[in-house]
């Protein structure tokens, strides 16, 4: 009986689905939300039959892994690694999206993002989202990440240059005394994943749009307040499985109402900063601040007046809140467990800070690196390139769409398919690494293990053309915050920290869980 359902439901759902949305009546609502479960069972559970060659991790597999809780390692090690043990690296998977080709080898991943013009980014998702959808209106739908061709150029004319010319050096170094003062509050156990959190969106909100959040000061405005409301809902898995009832959901939900009303305001600020930001540029008001201490909408809002003022107030705000939401929380994360594993690997927190010392000098005030300072710390390179690989908080690629088929590591990918990028079957995978559950930076000096490598084994920004615009704003705000706190402190784990032997995650993601407190000791 269900298989038949299945089978036959497609015809009369993309019918009746137009009508249920024009209909507020109850009666139809408790019939949408029927054929909506019964659209999602189908969709996640049958397999495309141009995908059926491909080994599988069953959606059922997945659900109980995330439901468990069970932490992105673990996750490859038991559901993925035995399935491409004996196959060339690849699998499908039906989460987050659709039904999708993921590559774990090195070699299929340089090819498929060196070849844009082939497997340009997929779409898929953002066309299933609703108008009105939080997705949508907060990053838009054809924004610098996931638009092709004449609509990502544009975007890119400006984006490209407010990247190159932005290095806030002094504006990431301005917001570490609040950090200090912070981790000073509760040095003996710091609740590390809050106070970075807090750091990047007080460091971020600067240096991207020039706004304070004073989310380390304890939110006076109530703009942390406000962001958090509805930000953490678009890391909700479940969003992706009950894409098309969001209608239905803003209906019955005041919950949901509120993270919508949360999100019109903080776009309505966006918006009021873009255009007081864009008239001040015309009037010639912000003529004298230096170039690289520019926040990144100023700059792009430049790079538009140069290229003809063609971008609307709306896509600069969708590429800002692209930037700002990829920017904040992962480096957040990626701090978080860098300071994690320096605390847990003592030797390399002694050998990064006698680099810092060697540079920066030892005098007991606080000293804000210069960027060529920064260019001469080539360990602390190595502690952040090995912690993104061992610990990054990125696990996937966004998706790409093959424009015809093609041939993968010797395998056959239909056109059409979608296909990413397994980060994290890549990165901890013990064919491309040497004892990759082990921390160690040395890895990536000249004459390293990575060096030898063929292919990507490296890609927590991606690579090629589609290169994450922000990966050297992150890398330099990573720079100057643990140069300065491996001056200012010793750092390791609480004796009765539950985190000793490895980071008990309490998400199905590589988030850094609220339990992982550190111990700061001051150095002077």
């Amino acid at each position: 009986m269900i298989d038949s359902v299945l089978k036959n439901y497609p015809t009369a759902f993309e019918k009746l689905f137009p009508m249920l949305k024009k209909t507020s009546k109850l009666s139809y609502i408790g019939f949408a939300v029927l054929l909506l479960a019964v659209h999602q069972a189908h969709s996640f559970l049958v397999v495309p039959k141009h995908l059926r060659h491909f080994p599988k991790v069953s959606f059922f597999s997945m659900i109980k892994s995330y439901y468990y809780k069970e932490s992105v390692a673990d996750r490859q090690k038991r559901l993925i690694a035995p399935l491409i043990k004996d196959n060339n690296g690849f699998y499908i998977n039906r989460i987050p999206f659709t039904w999708t080709i993921y590559v774990t080898d090195p070699v299929a991943a340089r090819t498929l993002l060196l070849k844009t013009e082939n497997f340009p980014k997929s779409h898929a998702f953002f066309d299933k989202l609703e108008t009105n959808s939080l997705p949508i209106q907060f990053l838009g739908k054809d924004n610098v990440a996931v638009s092709n061709g004449d609509t990502w150029k544009s975007q890119r004319k400006i984006m490209n240059p407010a990247f190159h010319r932005s290095m806030p050096v002094k504006t990431f170094g301005g917001v570490m005394p609040d950090l200090f003062a912070a981790i000073d509050e509760e040095s003996d156990n710091v609740s590390i994943a809050l106070k970075m959190r807090h750091f990047t969106l007080d460091a971020l909100g600067l240096a991207a749009f020039g706004f304070n959040f004073q989310a380390l000061k304890g939110d006076p405005q109530g703009w942390t307040k406000t962001y958090n409301t509805f930000i953490l809902s678009l890391f909700d898995p479940w969003l992706s499985i009950f894409v098309k009832a969001d209608f239905l959901i803003r209906m019955i939900s005041p919950g949901r109402r509120r993270i919508m009303e949360a999100s019109t305001k903080f776009n309505s600020m966006l918006d009021d900063l873009t255009n007081k930001k864009r008239q001040e540029i015309l009037d010639g008001k912000r003529n004298g601040i230096p170039e690289k201490e520019k926040d990144l909408l100023t700059l792009m809002i430049e790079a538009d007046i140069r290229e003809g003022g063609e971008a609307s107030t709306e896509q600069l705000r969708h590429n800002i809140a692209l930037f700002f939401l990829a920017g904040h929380d992962t480096t957040a994360h990626t701090l978080s467990f860098c300071l994690y594993n320096l605390a847990a690997n003592k030797h390399v927190q002694r050998k990064a800070r006698e680099e810092v010392l060697r540079i920066l000098g030892d005098e007991p005030v606080d000293i804000i690196p210069t960027e060529e300072e920064l260019k001469q710390m080539d360990y602390i390179n190595l502690v952040i390139k090995e912690n993104l690989r061992h610990s990054g908080p990125v696990d996937r690629l966004f998706s790409r769409r093959t424009g015809e088929d093609m041939e993968l590591a010797g395998t056959v990918i239909p056109k059409g398919a979608e296909i990413s990028i397994d980060v994290a079957s890549i990165h901890l995978s013990p064919k491309n690494w040497q004892n990759p559950d082990h921390f160690i930076p040395e890895r990536f000096e000249e004459g390293g293990e990575h060096e030898g490598h063929t292919g990507l084994t490296w890609v927590p920004f991606s690579n090629g053309s589609r290169q994450c615009l922000g990966m050297n704003f992150s890398l330099t705000e990573q720079r100057v915050v643990l140069a300065m706190i491996l001056r200012k402190y010793e750092i390791e784990l609480p004796k009765d920290s539950i985190h000793k032997e490895k980071i008990v995650f309490d998400m199905a993601f590589n988030f850094a869980p609220e339990s992982l407190c550190l111990k700061f000791t001051k150095r002077y």
